[in-house]
This record gives C-alpha cells, sequence and structure tokens, in this order.
C-alpha cells in the first residue's frame, strides 16, 4: 500500500490478509504470483484459499484485457492519456502517435507543481537513469508520463518539461481536465512519483523529496517486475496452485491444454550455446507431472539433445489439461525461439 486513494469502484469483498486481517476489496489483476487488489493490497495468490482463488478469478472477468493495440485501451489510465502526450524530438516537444504500440501495463506518473525546485529535483537526480534502465529491462510493459498540477502555470510546466531529459512522456496541459483519474491520485504535497496499474490501482510511492525515497519506489517496482517474469522460478509455486484452482472452473463447459507454468529456458543462456531454436513435445498426467519429453533436434548434436530432454523433465512445472472440469492426462507443445 502506498497511501494513495484508489479510484476503483467496485463492489467490496471480504477478504483475509497475510496477517490473517481481514480487509474489503475487490480483485484487480494477477501479477505473477500476486494477487492484486482494488485498494492496492498485494497478497501471494497460494495464501487464498482454493475457494477465494475461483472467487478472486471470477472477480477479473470483466476488467479489460490488456490491449494490443493501446487505441483499443478500454483500462482508465490508458485510455485517459491516449492521444493526449508529448514526447522529446530533439531539443522540443512534439506531439505523440500511440496507435500501433501495446497498451502498457503499468505508468509511473510523475506530479509536478510550480515549485519548479522540487519538480526539478524529482525528475533529476538518479530518476532519469533508474527510469531508462527499467524500460529497457522490461521493453512495452512501462510507461512514466510528466503530469503537471492543473493550478500549475503551463508556462511553469513546459520550462520543466524543456529542461529535463528524461524518456519519458508528458501530458498536453490543456487536456489533463479530462484525465480525471489521474487528477484523483494527486499526492497531497501535490508532487511525487506515482507507480501504478492500467486501472489505475496505486502500487508504490509518492514519496520522492530526496534521492533514496526514489530509489526506493523503483526498487520496489523492479522487485514486482522481476517476479512476473515467466522465467522467475520463485513466482511458480504460487502461479501453479492459482491455476489448479481455477481451471477446472474457466473450462467447466470446455477442453485445455496442460499449461506450463513459467518458462524453463533463459534466452540469454541460450544464445550463449548458440541455440536459437527449440521444439519440444511433453506427455502431461493428469496431476501435472511430465511423463513423457521428445525433443526436436533442430541441428542439435545428441548429445545436447539428451541434455534439454533431462532438464525438461526436471526443471518443467505444468497443470494438468481440463476436460469439461475434470485434470486429464494431456500432450503440451513447447517452442521457443531467440535472436541470434
Amino acid at each position: 500500500m502506498c497511501g494513495i486513494i484508489s479510484t476503483a469502484h467496485a463492489k467490496s469483498e471480504h477478504w483475509t490478509n497475510a496477517k490473517g486481517e481481514e480487509f474489503d476489496a475487490s480483485p484487480s489483476d494477477v501479477l505473477g504470483p500476486w494477487a492484486l487488489f482494488d485498494d492496492g493490497t498485494l497478497l501471494p495468490l497460494n495464501l487464498l484459499s482454493q475457494e477465494d482463488c475461483v472467487r478472486f478469478y471470477k472477480g477479473l472477468q470483466d476488467r479489460p484485457a490488456r490491449a494490443a493495440n493501446w487505441k483499443d485501451a478500454k483500462s482508465k489510465i490508458s485510455y485517459e492519456l491516449y492521444g493526449r502526450l508529448l514526447h522529446y524530438s530533439g531539443n522540443n516537444l512534439e506531439g505523440d502517435n500511440e496507435d500501433g504500440r501495446p497498451e502498457p501495463e503499468f505508468f509511473i506518473i510523475f506530479y509536478t507543481n510550480d515549485d519548479k525546485v522540487q519538480s526539478w529535483d524529482e525528475l533529476s537526480r538518479s530518476t532519469p537513469g533508474l527510469y531508462s534502465k527499467l524500460i529497457a529491462d522490461y521493453p512495452g510493459m512501462v510507461q512514466g508520463v510528466v503530469f503537471g498540477h492543473p493550478q500549475e502555470a503551463m508556462q511553469d510546466f513546459m520550462d520543466v518539461a524543456t529542461n529535463t531529459k528524461g524518456e519519458w512522456m508528458f501530458t498536453q496541459f490543456h487536456w489533463e481536465i479530462q484525465m480525471r483519474t489521474i487528477q484523483k491520485m494527486i499526492p497531497t504535497n501535490l508532487y511525487g512519483i506515482l507507480v501504478m496499474t492500467r486501472d489505475g490501482i496505486p502500487l508504490f510511492g509518492p514519496d520522492s523529496q530526496t534521492d533514496e525515497q526514489v530509489k526506493a519506489t523503483f526498487e520496489k517496482f523492479n522487485g514486482l517486475l522481476q517476479h512476473m517474469r515467466p522465467e522467475d522460478m520463485k513466482g511458480w509455486a504460487a502461479r501453479a496452485y492459482y491455476a489448479k484452482a481455477v481451471q477446472p472452473v474457466a473450462f467447466a463447459n470446455g477442453k485445455c491444454d496442460p499449461v506450463l507454468i513459467g518458462n524453463p529456458l533463459d534466452e540469454a543462456k541460450l544464445r550463449q550455446m548458440k541455440v536459437y531454436k527449440i521444439d519440444a513435445t511433453f506427455q502431461v498426467a493428469a496431476d501435472g507431472r511430465v511423463t513423457g519429453v521428445e525433443v526436436e533436434p533442430n541441428g542439435m548434436s545428441p548429445s545436447m539433445v539428451a541434455m534439454f530432454t533431462s532438464g525438461f523433465k526436471r526443471g518443467c512445472l505444468f497443470v494438468g489439461a481440463v476436460d469439461h472440469g475434470k485434470f486429464v492426462d494431456g500432450t503440451y507443445k513447447y517452442h521457443m525461439e531467440v535472436k541470434e
């Protein structure tokens, strides 16, 4: 929780947090191994009961899916910002065109006000470097936006915008009156750095008076993103626990192949091995056990095929196939390509 009032208005229900304390909130998203609620609470998925996993899953059914094209986004923050942003072109700012880009999963809003010292410090120090590394490590996931306080003079906002050189974008000041969700989350001291989901659920921030506070916000956010990576094994058990609870409900009237939790292979390591394509067929039992693996050679030596076969048997976590609400044996086709 980061001390910012959430903008969500869904009907709240009773839940229990990691300390055993009850709280009222509504499901907002599954972020890697965590359940996110609309009050900003993050709860490990495996701390939910099986029944609560199903309840959480059902509570997400009306949530807009992340749009492949930002233009089609229905989530609050993405919708309010689309077509209303500026980016650097040389030393000048010009209108940005987001059409064709994936909708960001998260936003970092840099709130500024008419105190140029505070706003300048917030957007300088180590902030540009931290932001540049974040978007390089998680391309397409995060968009930073500078948002001026409505009472801030436009010239003051533009002075800050044109004299701070981060890779983030800027709101078109005259459109800010239409960005009601973002306005509702302006920090009490009128400036700060706030990490939020595309639905406007606050996650980290907004304190940014010191460089240490800024670094702490980025460190927490980076930790969340790291655990959302498919190859992050620390979150596999929680993801599998949730999937085992909800898959029979999701496919009560249909079928689903086995689900691979995470990705057992790392692109960088494959590239070092000069392996650029992996195809494999898994036989998966109803309880998720791998009962057989066949790895296609794809130009690899027999010893390397054997190595991948053995690794797949030991290092993969599956949730079994589902047929009309029941777990059954199934087949999973694995494919991965790496750019040279």
